[in-house]
């Protein structure tokens, strides 16, 4: 049964042959919004990111492109720099794209609290679908850790508030300065609205454990990182602070206090450099303003010399061990080698886990051994009939394109659970992809598109950086965004063969200048039994041509020279999708 509640906000089957679409949490169309960067179709790129990404100036600044990992483009050289382009794709069409008119729910009303990615997600969707949304923030301004974790300089307010606009038209309200838990409870919310989700986040900093935690001068990442963020003073003026950790977070709190007029900044990290979680680009920017980075050390204790303020950090030192469970080697501390690094400021950036006061009260929900809620697997609901919980507020801190395509998925269950239909049954229904035979050569490609070396972004000049929070990130002009475009190898376009029409003349494998294709040997007898007895090369069971398809580039080189036609490429392309 086909659902077209859900046509936008479609999640085709097809994309698994398709090793960026397949990565990435929303499943975007890559190629296609590719594919018209390339030919400077701005606009038109923009509007099909966003029928799957509610934030694509957000996640063009911030995401982790797990689409980039899977790049075929990488088995030649460096993957297609897909989140440059969609940073071009977006600020090439500002004054074209615009948030659509009001509308207005008229179904039943649902809450979410939380304005961070995940809750301003679930209720786009649900306003989409007619749903009555609010959404109780318990700050000032939308955006949950988007605005008060990440620093102006990755991500500007303006983008957050331009993306939040969307999100507003769909019919969406949100009510400001609410926290829940203190001005509102759960059990009130479940008596006005037929649906609650929780999308709080998660806030609260994780405690390195440490004797001396406690002193005056240690600032845990998530909370310093707030404080700056939502206006309030900072003075590091002169100081010297040591960061702990190697995430995003002790990037951001180091590079801040840069900005703040720290004396020196560094980062210690447990492990080395292969095994930090950040891109290299992180790194690079941040020694680049300044920042010190020391390997395979651990904090044991936060120094005193008058048992009050900071004066130093005790770190031990490490070495590699045997992989743990995230497959980086475990660090292993060396007996005798700690030593003191004098500071004025430790500042912990290690994790983050979720504030619990808002589920106080509600006796029923149930909880896990490490205290947060238990949702359902497939539909994220709580042990609370009609009360949802999903992204950081359940795992702890996750990226921001994981979080958003988990209220995708939550928004689907709830609109669901309302109809009275089984958890995953939107799920189920959104395929609007078909198989097109588009026969020889994959679509125009630049003249020697694999020579075609990776661009990147420019950045502000480092002397430029040191006293603002401007955007270091700046686009790709629009003729490097195109011709980055056009390094794409188009994936989406499947090499198709048909064994009974081939004459196994090879000229395919002869002419594959990324030598993928190979053709099967056969017997005389078993030519003779296909040429004169009529017996095929599938009814022989003889494969024929094979492909290793991690090597393809689709040149479309063998479709060309093929005599019978028993090569051609199919693309999957959704219905109505512009060409």
């Amino acid at each position: 049964m086909k659902d077209r509640r859900y046509d936008f906000l479609y999640e085709p089957k097809t994309y698994e042959g398709i090793p960026c679409q397949f990565n990435c949490p929303v499943h975007t169309d890559i190629q296609e919004y590719v594919r018209l960067v390339s030919l400077g179709r701005w606009a038109e790129s923009h509007a099909l990111i966003r029928e799957t990404n509610p934030f694509p100036s957000v996640c063009a600044r911030v995401c982790q492109h797990p689409c980039e990992t899977g790049c075929m483009r990488g088995k030649l050289d460096e993957a297609v720099s897909i989140r440059s382009i969609k940073m071009a794709a977006t600020e090439y069409s500002v004054n074209e794209i615009n948030p659509p008119p009001q509308s207005y729910g008229t179904l039943e009303k649902v809450a979410v609290i939380g304005a961070g990615p995940a809750g301003l997600t679930a209720a786009n969707d649900l306003g989409k679908l007619g749903y009555r949304v609010t959404v109780f923030e318990a700050e000032d301004h939308p955006g949950g850790m988007l605005r008060y974790g990440i620093p102006a300089y990755r991500l500007s307010r303006e983008v957050i508030d331009k993306e939040v606009e969307f999100v507003k038209r769909s019919g969406v309200e949100i009510r400001y300065g609410v926290r829940v838990g203190r001005d509102i409870t759960i059990p009130d919310l479940l008596n006005e609205y037929k649906a609650v989700l929780i999308a709080a986040g998660a806030w609260k900093s994780a405690k390195l454990n440490v004797p001396g935690e406690e002193l005056d001068g240690v600032y845990h990442g998530a909370t310093f990182m707030y404080k700056v963020n939502s206006g309030q003073p900072v003075s590091l003026a002169g100081k010297k602070v040591v960061v702990v950790g190697g995430g995003f977070t002790a990037m951001d709190v180091s590079r801040t206090s840069i900005r703040l007029g720290a004396k020196e900044v560094h980062i210690v990290y447990r492990r080395t450099r292969d095994e930090i979680p950040v891109i290299e680009q992180e790194v690079i920017e941040a020694e680049d303003e300044g920042v010190t980075f020391h390997y395979l050390v651990a904090p044991v204790e936060v120094v005193s010399k008058d048992g009050k303020t900071v004066s130093g950090l005790k770190l031990i030192k490490n070495e590699l061990g045997e992989p743990d469970k995230s497959g980086r080697r475990k660090p292993v501390p060396i007996e005798g080698s700690e030593f003191v690094m004098d500071c004025d400021i430790v500042a912990p950036a290690v994790s983050q886990n979720p504030e619990q006061d808002c589920i106080d009260g509600v006796g029923a929900i149930k909880l896990n051994k490490w205290g947060t809620i238990v949702v359902d697997e497939k539909s994220w609901m709580t042990s609370v009939p009609g009360l949802f919980a999903v992204g950081d507020f359940i795992t702890g801190t996750q990226h921001a394109i994981k979080v958003i395509a988990e209220g995708h998925s939550a928004a689907v269950s709830i609109d669901s659970y309302l109809r009275g239909f089984p958890a995953d049954f939107g799920k189920k229904n959104r395929d609007d992809y078909k198989l097109v035979d588009v026969g020889g050569p994959p679509g125009a490609k630049a003249y020697h598109y694999d020579g075609i070396q990776r661009f990147h972004n420019p950045t502000l000049a480092p002397k430029l950086r040191l006293s603002t929070f401007r955007e270091v990130e700046l686009s790709l002009t629009m003729a490097d965004s195109a011709m980055e475009a056009k390094r794409c190898f188009k994936c989406n376009h499947l090499w198709t063969y048909l064994p009974d029409d081939c004459i196994m003349c090879s000229n395919c494998v002869d002419v594959c200048p990324a030598a993928c294709l190979s053709i099967t040997q056969i017997t005389e007898t078993q030519r003779r039994q296909w040429m004169d007895g009529g017996i095929s090369l599938t009814m022989q069971g003889i494969t024929g041509i094979t492909i290793n398809r991690e090597l393809c580039i689709r040149c479309g080189f063998c479709s060309d020279v093929c005599p019978t036609d028993s090569i051609t490429f199919s693309c999957y392309e959704k219905a109505g999708a512009a060409k």
